[in-house]
């Protein structure tokens, strides 16, 4: 009798765990522009869904609640050297695979004047607090919190 409660408890756990989307990493790199003292950090979040599932993004927040625009993409091979993206315009349950969410912060400081030292760098909004990504599986309400991110070597532009 035992074993058989046993089982049943493992079903609905293992189906529970399928639905959720994975987090496969989160990155930052920062771009500077040269004589112009700005500079944009943009930011890439890779999800892995492997189940079956009706799901949809509904929204990204920075975590103290604003509003983020992002882009998200399906990647059909991330390790490829050129991977093939396709942007997604409805989800769909028999989606499966590895989705991107693409976003940036640009902040421009001064004037930008023509001879300005290219070492001048002014601060990007780095969601230090991090973000939170709500989305929905199977009617249900969820949300997933990034803490941090790994950053990338920052690229200085002429």
């Amino acid at each position: 009798m035992m074993r058989k409660l046993l089982f049943l408890f493992l079903i609905p756990s293992a189906s529970i765990f399928a639905q959720n989307l994975k987090l496969m990493k989160a990155t930052m790199q920062t771009i500077n522009h040269g004589a112009s003292p700005t500079s944009t950090t943009n930011f890439m979040v890779q999800l892995k869904k492997g189940k079956s599932f009706v799901w949809s993004v509904d929204s990204v927040k920075s975590a103290l609640s604003n509003t983020i625009n992002y882009n998200i993409v399906k990647v059909d091979d991330p390790a490829a050297t050129s991977p093939k993206y396709q942007q997604i315009k409805s989800f769909s349950k028999k989606d499966k695979g590895i989705y991107q969410i693409t976003f940036g912060s640009t902040k421009q400081n001064g004037s930008g004047r023509p001879g300005s030292p290219q070492s001048q760098r002014v601060d990007t909004e780095i969601y230090s607090n991090g973000i939170i990504i709500y989305y929905t599986v199977n009617k249900k309400k969820k949300e997933m919190k990034i803490d941090s991110f790994e950053e990338l070597e920052s690229i200085d532009a002429p």
